[in-house]
């Protein structure tokens, strides 16, 4: 989890973002360019229309596809959420600045994409 200083430069530097249950905050398929963090409620991640995980307070969306040298690589799967929700919103450059400055962050989203790319891998 992040430190009191991380999450403030979390804060620092993403939108916050209100969202009725049943939203659609990814799709699979399209271009990614900004990433979230689920800040209060829970998702569902689908792909191919079935449901591979739930996410909760302080998990990631969207991430991968701003791991990837190419711009606006293409989402590998959908997520929406479940219950209202708040998330913060993010682009790539503060993606960026976000894993420059929140060490604990970084290891996160990193630990997060090893363990989905051999998930992805295995299936």
């Amino acid at each position: 989890e992040a430190s009191r200083s991380e999450r403030a430069v979390i804060r620092q530097h993403l939108t916050p973002l209100f969202v009725s249950a049943g939203t659609t905050l990814i799709r699979e398929g399209a271009r990614g360019d900004e990433f979230m963090v689920l800040v209060e409620g829970t998702a569902t991640v689908s792909q191919g229309g079935h449901t591979i995980a739930t996410l909760e307070r302080g998990d990631l969306v969207g991430e991968m596809a701003l791991l990837e040298a190419d711009a606006g690589r293409r989402r590998n799967a959908t997520v929406t959420v479940s219950t209202d929700a708040v998330v913060y919103v993010g682009s790539r450059s503060e993606f960026r600045q976000i894993l420059q400055a929140a060490p604990t962050v970084a290891h996160k989203v990193l630990a997060t994409a090893a363990a989905r790319t051999d998930a992805r891998a295995a299936a």
